[in-house]
């Protein structure tokens, strides 16, 4: 399609100072919440772009359709996009660069669905994907003629109806396949129950000391295996990843009203406060004394 015919479809284009090279990228408001977006990029140097989702999340699905770039976020972790190979992400409140290699075009079909339009086709929502924030690669394969088919498709046509239905249509084939499959969920005795909300209070009344698995499991009579599984089936988490919410949440409290970093790291179970504030701005993408400063 040429450059006025995409213009006239929509299309906007963002494009750096050609001294970089060929790099370039197009994209098209679909809907409230849906941003369909193809780039382009033939850089002459390695390129980095910084990313900024301090204030936002949602998916992202991005189809390869050559060579391959890299997103490293600030916390370290490292999620791979290459050519043929369709990757569905989700994000919140996270930072990070995109990388390109020097000399390599990497092209790209992307959508962008952001927290509330998700919300409208997975009704247990980004959190029920992304609990904790950051950013979570939930798949990585090879692209499926279907939707290369769509993105083949998107990329020529003109009709917003069209565009609309094949944006929808490659949001739907990968929301199915992240589906789990049914299974059979076991029965659970009331008095196992019971136990599970024990070790949830004992949770709540001792995030100060260190807690481990261990310790609950003996605290109210369950196995290992038994606590994992039941509070799959109790909460939806595991017990690790409930505790530190509970931290985070309770030590974000603390911090508004007045205490100080180390206060309420040591209050949450934290004995260091830089460990303290590495894992609180990991979880909420932003530092502690971001909270205590807005709070004075």
């Amino acid at each position: 399609m040429m450059e006025h015919d995409r213009e006239a479809a929509g299309w906007t284009r963002r494009q750096l100072d050609p001294g970089m090279g060929a790099c370039r990228a197009d994209q098209r408001q679909v809907d409230d919440g849906l941003l369909l977006v193809h780039s382009d990029y033939r850089p002459r140097l390695a390129l980095v772009e910084q990313s900024n989702h301090a204030d936002a999340g949602g998916l992202v699905i991005t189809i390869g359709l050559e060579g391959a770039s890299a997103y490293a976020t600030r916390d370290g972790g490292q999620l791979r996009f290459q050519g043929g190979h369709t990757t569905v992400t989700v994000f919140r409140h996270t930072r990070g660069e995109r990388r390109f290699e020097a000399k390599h075009r990497a092209a790209q079909l992307r959508v962008l669905v952001d927290e509330h339009a998700l919300a409208r086709y997975w009704q247990p929502g980004l959190s029920s994907l992304l609990p904790h924030g950051g950013a979570r690669q939930l798949a990585h394969a090879a692209t499926t003629a279907a939707s290369a088919l769509h993105a083949r498709s998107l990329l020529r046509a003109t009709d917003p109806l069209a565009v609309h239905i094949g944006v929808l249509s490659l949001l739907a084939e990968q929301l199915e396949a992240l589906r789990p499959a049914p299974v059979r969920v076991p029965r659970w005795r009331e008095d196992d129950i019971a136990r599970l909300e024990r070790a949830y209070a004992l949770m709540q009344e001792q995030m100060a000391q260190e807690l481990t698995l261990a310790y609950l499991c003996a605290q109210v009579g369950l196995s290992l295996f038994k606590l994992k599984q039941g509070w799959r089936y109790r909460y939806n988490d595991s017990p690790q990843r409930t505790l530190l919410a509970l931290r985070m949440q309770r030590a974000k409290l603390l911090l508004e009203n007045g205490y100080q970093v180390a206060q309420a790291g040591w209050q949450t179970g934290y004995r260091h406060p830089a460990n303290f504030s590495t894992a609180f701005a990991r979880y909420f993408g932003y530092t502690p004394k971001s909270v205590g400063r807005a709070g004075t």
